[in-house]
This record gives C-alpha cells, sequence and structure tokens, in this order.
C-alpha cells in the first residue's frame, strides 16, 4: 500500500460490502487528510487462479500423453509449450530490459482455459494427438508420467 492508493478485498453479502474491522480501519486512515477531496474507488471481479483440476488436467492428461507420443518428459513438454504459447514479459532492470520465465502458475481460469485450448489445438494438428475433455476426466483420473 503506498500513500496514494489502497487496494483491498472485501467480500459481498447480496448487495453490500462487508469489509472487516481491519479493513475498514486501512479505509479510515486513507481517508485521513482528505476531507473534501474525491477519491477514485475501482471495483474488480476478485482474480480466479487456475483450478487444482485444470493443473491436474494439464499434467497428468495433456502433457503426458504429448509425453507418450513423442517421448519427450512432462517437464520438457511444459518448458517448451509455455514458450510457445505463453506472451512473452519483460521487467525493467539496471535500465536494461530483461525478459523473465513464463509462468502458467498465476494464470487464471480463463487463461488457462484458453492455454489448454491451444496447447491441445497445437498438438493435434501437429502431432495428431486426441485428448479426453477435462469434464471426462476425473481427480483421480491420472495417466502414468513419463520420466524420460
Amino acid at each position: 500500500m503506498s500513500a496514494d492508493s489502497l487496494t483491498l478485498t472485501i467480500p459481498v453479502d447480496g448487495d453490500e460490502l462487508r469489509p472487516s474491522a481491519m479493513q475498514q480501519a486501512n479505509m479510515t486512515g486513507f481517508l485521513r487528510g482528505r476531507n473534501g477531496k474525491t477519491v477514485t474507488i475501482t471495483l474488480e471481479r476478485p482474480y480466479e487462479k487456475r483450478t487444482d483440476a485444470q493443473n491436474r488436467f494439464y499434467w497428468g492428461v495433456v502433457l503426458t500423453i504429448i509425453g507418450n507420443h513423442t517421448g519427450n518428459s512432462t517437464e520438457d513438454l511444459h518448458e517448451v509449450i509455455k514458450a510457445k504459447f505463453l506472451p512473452r514479459k519483460f521487467i525493467t532492470l539496471g535500465g536494461r530490459e530483461i525478459e523473465i520465465d513464463k509462468s502458467t502458475k498465476k494464470l487464471s481460469v480463463t487463461e488457462f482455459t484458453q492455454y489448454l485450448e491451444q496447447v491441445q489445438a497445437w498438438a493435434g494438428q501437429e502431432l495428431g494427438i486426441e485428448f479426453p475433455a477435462l469434464e471426462q476426466t476425473t481427480t483421480r483420473t491420472r495417466t502414468r508420467q513419463v520420466t524420460r
């Protein structure tokens, strides 16, 4: 939190915000000294990180099937596929622009769904592989991981 901004994740009950006592105190502290001024409030949908089921499907089904088909490890495939389908990300450090590793860990449910669709479409077109739908797999359905 900086002196110029405050970000809180507040639960909604019906049509009303229900801040905790700590969140209320943070808002009061932020507003102190701003009497008569205008502040901007932005409401956003909460970020929904990819689900465990999506991640299990990716590693236990998609990467494993591709690995069994190609003879590559799931870890190696993951690195290659991330480089192919995730957008490039850069930071500036010491006046230089540096590319940082891409990660599927921070993808939202929607972003990970799109990623899975891209990977499966690519593997279908390039490798002739067909995959079961995520809904057709269960939390216990796991194909043997390739470790070559």
